[in-house]
């Protein structure tokens, strides 16, 4: 009678794993088992192709651990060099902004404008020669800062003159 009993529990065990192997239903390589070990040595009391499951198993979990926390550690860093590259576009911007060209109404205020303008009535009236005023302006106080009053007004007109001269022919 045990005999019997043995034979057909051990029927119902074979026939549920070779149901669970059919080819219908195959496993992947990457999930080969179907369960996760909970303890670091459960591998250690399983025995026969159990235990290269138990490993497999093992090994999945640690290298997508490991792969996670290397992702987490690379987004870490791509936030990091974000930042850095926006305080670096920011301090850019701000010395941009700093060396930005004089407008009109703040190159009205050096001293002897006045009779300066009324030499070169081109001022403000011609859009071209004006801009290109302001510009030169700026590269000017940049190539000598000691230049400042009428000298410097006179300088920024002789380059105008020089720039907007009629071709000669």
């Amino acid at each position: 009678m045990k005999l019997i009993t043995s034979i057909v529990i051990l029927i119902g065990v074979s026939s549920s794993a070779v149901a669970q192997e059919s080819p219908t239903r195959s496993v992947t390589t990457d999930r080969l088992g179907t369960w996760a070990p909970r303890e670091g040595y459960a591998c250690d009391t399983i025995y026969g192709d159990g235990r290269q499951l138990c490993l497999a198993d093992r090994y999945r979990m640690t290298r997508d651990q490991q792969t996670h926390e290397a992702d987490t550690a690379l987004a870490r860093v791509q936030a990091e060099n974000l930042r850095l590259h926006n305080e670096l576009l920011q301090i850019e911007l701000a010395r941009f902004q700093s060396t930005a060209a004089p407008s009109a109404s703040e190159l009205a205020t050096t001293p002897g404008f006045a009779g300066w303008q009324n030499e070169n009535r081109w001022f403000g009236e011609d859009h071209a020669r004006t801009e290109f005023a302001l510009l030169y302006a700026k590269d000017l106080h940049q190539q000598q800062p000691q230049l400042s009053g009428r000298p410097f007004l006179n300088a920024l007109s002789a380059r105008v003159r020089e720039v907007f001269a009629p071709p000669k022919r």
